[in-house]
């Protein structure tokens, strides 16, 4: 899905949203309730006090987000206007202002393309560890500050946000065995209560899967980078294999140890399962031919089409 919103596009999103779950943005200047951060949310704006005097963030409604449980932060400089919303993007022009979109010309694209989401999303977390936790004592300060209107900000130099981008990788899985299973069983409970600090809302699992030895994914793929797994699962006396392959996973947490890494996958409710065969014949239409379900490579160019046939 993916559409333009322009006209009274907050009026919009507003209705569309209104049972959403979880919003997660970095939009620059905020002064109406266009979105409403509660408890698991989180929001990034340009809460300087310049920000703040100028009238361009409004320093009582981040209060009442803060006091409703959001987590709020601060971006000097920041002017993106970005937001996830559940599993929706969005990327436009347009601040949480009552101006925008109804005395002003905007345009955003709301889309729930996966790999928009995933970019949007891994941009977000990157602003976030450049910017500063909105508390208490933050708050007081900028309640306090005299508010003339001005609409010019003089801004001090911005660090540059090196936010790479997250990349799509076809991986083969299976059962891990038992044993390894028992022997690591502390890494897994570790590994599995960090990776749920960076799950989307309540509902989604994690899956860990395990890699030891030198290959491309175990060496370069990161958090936020989408996999698409290929599981083949052993059943019955006769070792019978199963092969399914599953729509891209979002990394959310990476382990490393020596001699092996766990990688984190968020796990939607519900997820479907594709048959091998079929996932091996859409890669065939694509052009795209030595793909196996012991795979381990990541996916570029005409490759990548196979993230609109899973849709």
């Amino acid at each position: 899905m993916k559409s333009l919103l322009t006209d009274d596009l907050w009026s919009g999103l507003s209705v569309q949203f209104a049972d959403h779950k979880r919003t997660r943005a970095a939009i620059s200047y905020v002064t109406a309730r266009h979105l409403d951060f509660k408890q698991d949310d989180m929001l990034i704006c340009d809460a300087s006090d310049a920000a703040i005097k100028g009238g361009l963030t409004s320093a009582l409604l981040l209060q009442s987000f803060v006091h409703q449980g959001a987590e709020v932060l601060s971006f000097d400089g920041l002017h993106s206007k970005v937001a996830i919303i559940d599993e929706h993007a969005i990327l436009g022009s347009a601040n949480m202002s009552n101006n925008a979109g109804v005395n002003t010309c905007e345009a955003s694209l709301l889309t729930d393309d996966l790999q928009i989401v995933a970019l949007v999303r891994s941009f977000i977390e990157k602003v976030k560890g450049e910017s500063e936790s909105i508390d208490e004592v933050f708050l007081n300060r900028i309640v306090n500050l005299p508010v003339t209107q001005s609409v010019l900000i003089h801004k001090k130099s911005v660090k540059k946000l090196e936010t790479g981008k997250p990349r799509v990788w076809l991986i083969g899985t299976s059962d891990l065995s038992d044993q390894i299973f028992q022997n690591e069983e502390q890494y897994h409970i570790s590994g599995t209560e960090e990776a749920k600090k960076n799950i989307k809302q309540e509902g989604y699992e994690t899956w860990p899967i395990r890699f030891a030895g030198a290959s491309r994914f175990r060496t370069e793929a990161k958090e936020w980078d989408q996999v698409i797994c290929i599981h083949t699962i052993v059943r019955g006396k006769s070792k019978r294999k199963y092969v399914e392959v599953y729509r891209p996973f979002t990394i959310v947490h990476r382990q490393d140890e020596e001699k092996w890494t766990r990688f984190y996958l968020e796990i939607p409710p519900d997820s479907p399962s594709y048959k091998w065969k079929d996932i091996h014949a859409d890669f065939a239409s694509l052009g795209v031919v030595n793909i196996s379900p012991n795979s381990s490579r990541e996916l570029t160019g005409k490759a990548l089409g196979i993230l609109q046939l899973m849709e």
